[in-house]
């Protein structure tokens, strides 16, 4: 029995799947299997995968019947899986060599710990690092966004205790269910960097934007008083979590207030961001986090 399972759910993920699995095979951490879960893909993604699973015994292929989406793929994939700690990883991002065992070491130090996130760079699609995602975070901070980026490792019974990823909230089911870890266990971030997340122009995060903020929306709103009673939160912290779930359109205070943001956002871009290469990545980086 491996000690880590990772699930890769894929979808006409060929052009940046070599890269995805070679970073997998390369982990100084090698007590692992990789579940591959092809969703249906109708380019090179099963064959690619193929070969690598006739190559390495630890990679083992799901074919979904039908297009099962994401989070439905998540599920077939970790039900399958057999390690005690889990992960899981995308077509399209790079996993560094130590990806697996500063996370693992983390977990074996820490058994209150059901969760472990760790930093990562931000790369484009030519695999240049524009930005990191490593910031001062805490697990409260979940009820105003999704802090936990594409690093990550849970144990097999935080999983038994909140079950399977929401398949009703497609496009937004990792926020989720980090929200429902946050309320039933303990999340730890560290400040390691081992991961790389590509901003690619195919993937869902980049199509599906207004999808994501309106699921988004909805999980705020849905977990806002579990997360000020779970945590005990403050007078400011609920104004704030009461503004970010709330329908601000035809609310004149929050007009004033999104205007002032807006204004006071320009005038930094005025002062600031005259460099092209700099907007560029300013951009890009508002890309991702919205």
């Amino acid at each position: 029995m491996p000690r880590v399972s990772i699930v890769l759910p894929c979808y006409n993920g060929s052009r940046y799947l070599r890269y995805s699995l070679d970073s997998i095979l390369i982990q100084d951490f090698t007590d692992w299997e990789l579940i591959f879960v092809n969703d249906c893909s109708t380019d090179d993604t099963l064959k690619i995968a193929t070969e690598y699973a006739n190559k390495d015994a630890r990679i083992r292929i799901i074919n979904n019947e039908t297009n099962q989406k994401l989070p439905a793929s998540l599920n077939i994939g970790f039900s399958a899986a057999t390690g005690d700690y889990l992960t899981w990883t995308s077509d399209d991002n790079i996993a560094k060599p130590n990806w697996l065992s500063v996370m693992v070491e983390y977990l074996d130090r820490n058994q209150d710990t059901d969760m472990v996130v760790a930093g990562m760079d931000y790369i484009d699609e030519d695999g240049n690092v524009f930005d990191t995602f490593n910031y001062k975070r805490r697990a409260q901070d979940l009820s105003y966004f999704c802090n936990v980026g594409a690093a990550f490792m849970y144990r097999r019974r935080i999983m038994d205790k909140i079950g399977g990823y929401d398949t009703s909230v497609f496009c937004a089911e990792d926020y989720d269910y980090w929200c429902r870890i946050a309320m039933s266990g303990r999340i730890d971030y560290i400040s390691d960097n081992i991961y790389q997340y590509r901003f690619n122009s195919d993937a869902l995060t980049a199509k599906e934007q207004p999808r994501i903020q309106q699921k988004t929306l909805a999980i705020q709103r849905k977990y806002r008083d579990d997360f000020i009673r779970h945590f005990n939160m403050g007078y400011w912290s609920r104004v704030k979590l009461s503004y970010l779930s709330m329908d601000r359109i035809w609310r004149p205070e929050y007009i004033i207030l999104d205007t002032y943001k807006f204004l006071s956002r320009q005038l930094v871009n005025i002062l600031f961001f005259w460099s092209k290469k700099y907007r560029k990545s300013v951009f890009r980086k508002i890309q991702i986090r919205l």
